[in-house]
């Protein structure tokens, strides 16, 4: 039996965007499951407060993904005003629990992520769905319903109060057994420990 990593993403932080390869890469280097868990406060309806963000941290995150994107050799363009001013993320959180009962959540994440993070684009506007769609070669109007129910409305509610539950409070957050590692950095340290633990595939 596999070792489960639960991952904790969210299509509105960078820190996921950048690690998502890094992530991919543990699959398939390691015997263990992923299970992608998104993430988000906003898309399961809970109310938020904005966030005093230290002018020197906010600083920091915008100069270490920048150095991060540069050494992967990726774009990295954030939203206008942002954080203060960010994308709405329900439809593509939604989204991306249809795409992994459709089977192509990886292709998914990596083309709504792109698309988000390294183009800037607007998750919400009229043609980011359709060109998604059609890249995806899904049908853009049972895609549209899936997402819109309430069932999986609910499941992100679901997965937003086990995330809480189990004490996830930022994303990237891999969840292994009752252990929880917390952002991009911690890649490296996991690899480390499955390595010790002889789970190379």
């Amino acid at each position: 039996m596999k070792t489960a990593l639960e991952i904790f993403y969210s299509f509105q932080s960078p820190y996921s965007y950048l690690a998502l390869d890094k992530i991919y890469q543990l699959g398939k280097d390691f015997e263990v499951e992923l299970i992608w868990q998104p993430f988000s406060a906003k898309a399961s309806g809970q109310s938020t407060m904005p966030q005093q963000i230290m002018p020197e941290k906010l600083s920091y995150l915008f100069e270490d993904t920048k150095r991060i994107a540069e050494a992967m050799n990726i774009p990295l363009v954030f939203p206008e005003g942002w954080p203060e001013n960010e994308f709405e993320p329900g439809r593509m959180t939604r989204g991306a629990l249809v795409a992994n009962d459709m089977g192509i959540l990886m292709e998914y994440n990596y083309k709504v992520f792109h698309r988000w993070w390294g183009l800037g684009q607007n998750p919400n506007d009229e043609t980011f769905l359709s060109e998604l769609c059609e890249e995806l070669d899904v049908e853009l109007g049972e895609f549209l319903s899936k997402i819109s129910s309430s069932d999986t409305r609910e499941r992100v509610k679901g997965i937003y109060k086990r995330g809480k539950n189990i004490g996830v409070y930022d994303t990237p957050t891999i969840v292994i057994g009752n252990d929880r590692y917390v952002g991009y950095d911690k890649i490296y340290g996991i690899r480390e420990m499955l390595s010790s633990k002889g789970l190379k595939a």
